[in-house]
């Protein structure tokens, strides 16, 4: 499969959040990886995750806060 380079940058302002939207298999899901190699990820398309954060979303919060705090640091991304 090719490999094209991303034009695209993300420059997020610190504690801000950002939706990147766009049809599916056009490598978002890519790009995000690797400007954010570092970054926490969590996934809400795994079902069990998904559940947690319906019947409990403050516990969101309480495994951001368990993270490493160089990792809170960083933009945490979305499902993939």
């Amino acid at each position: 499969m090719a490999r094209y380079a991303r034009s695209l940058g993300i420059d997020l302002p610190p504690r801000q959040s950002a939706f990147l939207w766009g049809p599916r298999k056009t490598g978002k899901s890519t790009l995000l990886r690797q400007l954010f190699p570092n970054s926490a990820h969590f996934d809400l398309l795994e079902t069990q995750l998904l559940l947690e954060w319906t019947r409990a979303p403050w516990s969101l919060a309480e495994r951001v806060q368990a993270l490493d705090a160089a990792v809170r640091a960083r933009p945490i991304r979305g499902p993939y």
